[in-house]
């Protein structure tokens, strides 16, 4: 059943909505604001903004005691903001998003200017993240129960995290992502301290758990509380099961300190950190721990940090972008809205490659290689109708090579530099080379 809410509708208020929903129900909700519009969902239920941000805004403590939302079922969220959650100072504990039971699944959603974010995860279910913002969570007052102990994202013992396409930034004193989580994949996204935040670990992991984080750009910022950027099985209980895999990202310091680390790894398991970019790190500060490294690279210059919320339609930025190293091709993978235009540069090195794995219609255009040479890129898709795709190496004149990899459906261009790609035609064989 589909049940509505805002002027007009069924329902004026989204705790009327959610109280009337049974399992199944889709809720819409108008956009706007909804001030101290709590509510605990027990139901199996899709709460949907529509024609634009839902802002739900706490100007008081919850007398729930726990968020704006407390989520009970197995329920999926879009284009929701939560902003202004706290709850009784003995607890300061409180979140944009309580999760307490079963499967929950967040797109394009805003969290920001909580006590936490989200917090919360049960034993045997999961959460999902797509597209989503966290800012500015967590306590900063030292004298409050919650200093030091409240995140922008705070998951439990769930049995999976994933994080895809997101933006983590300016977490007050806690962590910018913490999980307890069995198994932990975060990639294609954004996690930054920014130049005013004092988050302490970039990503914790304190448990361990089977983590893969790839193809995102983590920053330490100048004054986070913390020297770790990523922290694994610190806290002991790690998982039997334990592995890390640390891959294709772009791990940035700007804390001045020369005990500065990438990796903290506190568990017999072997890290294996490959085909990463560094920058404010020397090679020693990479990890501490059990761990091998291959292919990473170190960046003379930090590259700008994107700022853009992942969560806007009108935001036609990639959350990370990551090129290749010391020749050798390196598989990236992130996603584009369907009217994006982006450009990805390679300037640094021989190859490069990124993976396209986003919806209809998108653009890509890419560039890439050493001066006085050609680039070899690899560019991988699925069957995608009307992507253009251009690649042009650095020698006036010369092509760049851009050929189907690590792909289903691939198509392979070899185009002049400065060319225009054709359309990839969805009726061709794949395989079939163009220009």
């Amino acid at each position: 059943m589909l049940l509505t809410v805002g002027p007009g509708q069924q329902f004026s208020t989204i705790a009327a909505a959610i109280a009337a929903s049974h399992n199944g129900d889709t809720i819409q909700v108008q956009a706007g604001t909804y001030t101290n519009d709590f509510a605990s969902i027990n139901t199996d239920i899709t709460l949907e903004g529509v024609g634009g941000m839902v802002n739900m805004v706490s100007t008081e403590e919850i007398p729930n005691g726990k968020g704006i939302l407390v989520t009970n079922g197995n329920d999926t969220i879009n284009n929701f903001s939560f902003s202004g959650a706290y709850v009784a100072p003995s607890d300061a504990n409180g979140a944009g998003i309580r999760d307490q039971a079963g499967n929950l699944v967040l797109n394009h959603d805003y969290f920001f200017n909580n006590q936490n974010g989200l917090l919360g995860g049960a034993a045997g279910s999961t959460i999902t993240i797509n597209y989503c913002e966290f800012a500015n969570n967590g306590v900063s007052d030292p004298n409050s129960a919650g200093y030091g102990y409240t995140h922008n994202l705070y998951v439990s013992n769930v049995t999976t995290l994933t994080i895809n396409n997101s933006y983590f930034h300016g977490a007050n004193i806690g962590h910018e992502i913490k999980s307890r989580a069995l198994n932990t994949t975060i990639q294609n996204s954004r996690i930054h301290d920014g130049p005013t935040g004092t988050a302490s670990y970039s990503i914790d992991l304190p448990n361990g758990g089977n983590a893969l984080i790839e193809n995102n750009v983590l920053e330490k910022g100048p004054l986070s509380q913390n020297r770790t950027i990523i922290s694994f099985g610190e806290e002991g209980g790690v998982y039997a099961s334990s592995s890390l895999q640390i891959t294709g990202n772009q791990i940035l310091n700007d804390l001045s300190s020369a005990s500065a680390l990438a990796v903290n790894n506190r568990t017999s398991v072997t890290a294996q950190i490959t085909g990463n970019q560094f920058f404010g790190l020397t090679a020693n500060q990479i990890a501490a721990g059990p761990n091998t490294q291959s292919d990473n690279l170190f960046l003379a210059t930090e590259p700008t940090l994107i700022i853009t919320h992942p969560w806007d339609p009108s935001d036609t930025s990639p959350p990370a972008v990551s090129p290749g190293d010391f020749g050798q091709p390196t598989w990236l993978s992130f996603g584009w809205a369907a009217t994006n235009f982006q450009v990805v540069s390679n300037d640094t090195a021989v190859a490069g490659a990124v993976g396209h794995t986003a919806a209809s219609s998108s653009t890509a255009i890419l560039a890439g290689g050493n001066a006085g040479q050609a680039a070899d890129m690899a560019f991988g898709f699925n069957d995608i109708s009307a992507d253009r795709v251009s690649a042009g190496g650095a020698t006036a004149g010369m092509a760049g090579l851009v050929s189907a990899s690590q792909s289903s459906g691939g198509d392979a261009f070899l185009l002049p530099q400065g060319s225009t790609p054709p359309l990839v035609d969805p009726t061709m064989p794949h395989g079939t080379v163009f220009g």
